[in-house]
């Protein structure tokens, strides 16, 4: 399931020492963990809708990278694609 390959990831990331990746990956997991303890949720959270709020992340990011672009923010505009593109390795890839 997607939401212990991500708690797998945070771990790895940590001990990598790569602060981009565990930023982008403990916004994700705080993301889920919200969804999966949601009134009627059950305390699950499907590969479904884990894609679902990659895919509104992802989005998300690249709005806000936008407005950074816009207000001539390259460098925090970078920084929120870096975390996009970490995001959208969890996404399926689409089809050509």
């Amino acid at each position: 399931m997607l939401f212990e390959q991500v708690s797998a990831d945070i771990v790895s990331a940590m001990k990598n020492k790569d602060k981009v990746r565990l930023m982008a990956l403990r916004n994700v997991k705080t993301y889920f963990i919200e969804t999966k303890t949601a009134p009627g949720a059950n305390d699950e959270l499907s590969d479904e809708d884990a894609i679902k709020i990659l895919a509104k992340l992802a989005k998300q990011g690249k709005d806000t990278a936008a407005v950074y672009e816009s207000q001539n923010r390259a460098d925090l505009a970078e920084e929120e694609m870096k975390q996009v593109h970490i995001i959208e390795e969890y996404l399926p890839k689409p089809l050509s």
